[in-house]
This record gives structure tokens, C-alpha cells and sequence, in this order.
């Protein structure tokens, strides 16, 4: 019998951004910091004991009103990516950040995720284990999100 794992990886590079110079172009070099160097992690959890797992969506357009999610359990975990696109059609362009919040309302804190960017968090409890504990704004114009989700 088969269980559902999920397996996480973070990588995070810090640069220096070179402006472009008479004959060299515009180029990124790491970092040679210690302390900066070698940021990123890799987690395996399981989702499930079994290979029945159901996924779900809360794909949507957000705007710059803070707005939650949805109502759907997904204490196990919960994928969130700024597409930097304004539709689901993927044609139209918004590079702007996508404000994410959770427990309630901003006045308790968030985060930003930028153009592309995305997210996931796993085994999720208290006030964070439903959608409707997240919020989402952008600031300013519309964003659409991919929201992937399971619950217990």
C-alpha cells in the first residue's frame, strides 16, 4: 500500500546585480558572504496514508481589497503563487506584489510574495488551517492566483 508524500524544496541565492558596461551586459554574481551563502532547505512530509488523496483549487483574480481566499480546509497544506498575470488567460501582465495575511486581518501581519513567485505550507493548525483564515491583496490592480490545497 502506497501513501502520499510531499516533497519540499527552497533554494534562495543572494546577488550582486552588475550594470551593464561598455562591452559586458547586465549580469548577477553571488554573493561571497558566509552568512548569506547556501540559504534553502528540502522537507518530506506525508500528505496522506493511503493513494485516494483529492486536491483541490481556489484559482483567482485578487485585487488591492484585502480579500479572503475561500472556505475550504487545507490543513495539510496550501500552495499560493503570484502568477503576475491579471487573468487565468496568462496574457496580460501585472508585476505587482501579491500581500498575503493570515489569522484574521492584516493589522496581524503578512507577507509579500513578488511576480512569479510562490509558496507552500504544510500541516497547517490553530487559525491558519482553513482558507478562509488567509487574505490576499494586491498592490494595485488584479493579480491571478493559483491556490492549491488539501485538508485533513
Amino acid at each position: 500500500m502506497a501513501d502520499t508524500r510531499m516533497i519540499l524544496t527552497t533554494e534562495y541565492e543572494v546577488v550582486h546585480r552588475v550594470s551593464a558596461a561598455t562591452d559586458m551586459p547586465e549580469h548577477d554574481v553571488a554573493t561571497i558572504d558566509a552568512t548569506a551563502q547556501g540559504l534553502g532547505g528540502e522537507g518530506d512530509f506525508q500528505i496522506e496514508g493511503d493513494s485516494a488523496v483529492t486536491y483541490a483549487t481556489a484559482h483567482a483574480v485578487f485585487d488591492n481589497s484585502e480579500s479572503t481566499i475561500g472556505s475550504a480546509d487545507c490543513s495539510k497544506f496550501l500552495y499560493i503563487k503570484n502568477t503576475g498575470f491579471t487573468t487565468s488567460a496568462k496574457t496580460t501582465t501585472n508585476a505587482v506584489s501579491l500581500t498575503v495575511g493570515c489569522g484574521g486581518t492584516f493589522a496581524n501581519g503578512g507577507f509579500t510574495l513578488t511576480s512569479g513567485e510562490a509558496i507552500c505550507l504544510h500541516d497547517l493548525g490553530g487559525s491558519s488551517d482553513d482558507l478562509g483564515d488567509w487574505q490576499l491583496t494586491t498592490a494595485s490592480g488584479n493579480i491571478y492566483v493559483e491556490v492549491v490545497y488539501h485538508g485533513g
